[in-house]
């Protein structure tokens, strides 16, 4: 009899192994499918992102704001990085109109951005200037 009993609970351990396995594989192919619906989606936000980008007017930084959270985020990122500088010790009562002013001979300027303390909302001495193009 030892043998019968061997075998039983090696049987219930390949049932529950093969609805083990069952369960993986739904779980395999919803992810797929949601995979697949992504790449779906994302390809026709590409699409309607490049064919829309002649028609629409508007800020020019709000876009570029927007593109730097998407997939190709990286490359923009790298072009805006090319066309931005540090500027250091910044009065803390100097305001983004005073930089503004102070640097438009050296182009357009498309943002300022004095940094202050995320606690207290000081400034805190710098800033970081972003030009239409890179000289």
């Amino acid at each position: 009899m030892s043998t019968e009993e061997e075998k039983k609970p090696t049987a219930d351990a390949a049932e529950d192994d093969e609805e083990d396995l069952e369960k993986l594989q739904e779980e395999i192919r919803q992810m797929e499918e949601e995979a697949a619906r992504l790449a779906k989606e994302t390809e026709e936000l590409e699409k309607e992102k490049d064919g829309g980008d002649g028609a629409k007017s508007g800020d020019g930084s709000k876009g570029a704001a927007a593109a730097s959270g998407g997939d190709g985020g990286a490359a923009d990122q790298l072009k805006r990085d090319g066309c931005s500088i540090y500027v250091g010790q910044v009065d803390y009562s100097t305001t983004p109109e005073e930089l503004l002013a102070h640097f438009e001979a050296c182009g357009q300027v498309e943002r300022v951005t004095i940094v202050c303390d995320k606690y207290t909302g000081k400034p805190k001495g710098f800033a970081y200037l972003e030009f239409q193009v890179s000289r």
